[in-house]
């Protein structure tokens, strides 16, 4: 072959694999979390973008972003998106909400990492919205995140190792974003304006409070700071880590914080539960 035609060639050939590769790719399951954050948030991000939209969205941190939309199957929460961004905050996913002249008619709102402040992470992930190969892979399928090789074989070797959970036996902290005086100056007014932008939108907005090992409170019955928010924006809370107490359900977490997968799976189930309640 003569030099000048091997990059033709090569063109030729990376077309043709990627060509086959998303036809091949719709027998394949899609996967729902990555070997990497950004891979993962890429996932959420790229299903947000480029499919239809959802009647529900779960906004927030990696702590809601264990709760993988698969889970929601059949479910009244099967149609959902889940910004819950890993190294992120609420925010973003607000931004993103905001951003739509229809979003979602019902919205969770996870109050974990309320507080964060808008960090180099966020910055990184709203560019990625912007560049061509995200654009791109909103046209090829192929090119998404959740069909990448290497992910779909990471998903499928997780799904059948599941690894060994961690009981949620560390200190508590002594603080948290939610709760100190001084950031929550800076965010609370920002918040409820958001609020009420999407309930004008006709919007239901609920906050979620999760099982969170070591930030669990000690006693998950009693009124906390989840609940003075959600009166002050009069807002619904669902508090599936009072519920899953009240239950008498064990939790357990991959890492002494965020749900292992079958914790995640047993409360998607009951979010799917008590989120079609009334209130």
């Amino acid at each position: 072959m003569q030099r000048s035609r091997q990059p033709l060639w090569i063109v030729l050939l990376a077309l043709l694999a990627l060509g086959g590769w998303t036809l091949a790719h719709r027998w394949l399951p899609r996967a729902g979390l990555a070997e990497t954050n950004f891979q993962a948030n890429l996932i959420r991000l790229q299903a947000w973008m480029f499919e239809a939209p959802r009647s529900n969205a779960i906004i927030g941190s990696s702590i809601g972003g264990r709760l993988l939309v698969g889970n929601f199957a059949g479910t009244p929460l099967a149609s959902l998106a889940n910004l819950a961004l890993d190294g992120s905050g609420p925010e973003l996913g607000l931004r993103l909400v905001l951003a739509r002249d229809n979003p979602p008619p019902r919205i969770f709102i996870e109050v974990h990492r309320l507080g964060k402040p808008w960090n180099a992470n966020d910055e990184t992930l709203l560019a990625t919205l912007h560049e061509p190969g995200f654009a791109l892979a909103g046209r090829i399928p192929g090119l998404r995140a959740d069909t990448r090789p290497t992910t779909l074989l990471y998903a499928w070797l997780k799904g059948r190792h599941e690894p060994a959970p961690q009981a949620a036996i560390l200190p508590p902290p002594s603080g948290s974003v939610l709760t100190t005086p001084a950031v929550a100056s800076a965010w609370q007014p920002k918040l409820a304006e958001e609020v009420a932008e999407l309930r004008r939108r006709g919007c239901e907005v609920i906050l979620l409070r999760l099982p969170v090992g070591r930030e669990n409170p000690a006693r998950p019955e009693l009124p906390n700071e989840a609940d003075e928010l959600a009166a002050k924006l009069g807002l619904r809370l669902i508090d599936l880590n009072r519920e899953t107490a009240r239950r008498g359900l064990e939790m357990s977490y991959s890492d002494g914080l965020h749900l292992s997968p079958a914790s995640a799976r047993a409360v998607c189930q009951l979010l799917a539960e008590q989120a079609t309640k009334a209130p």
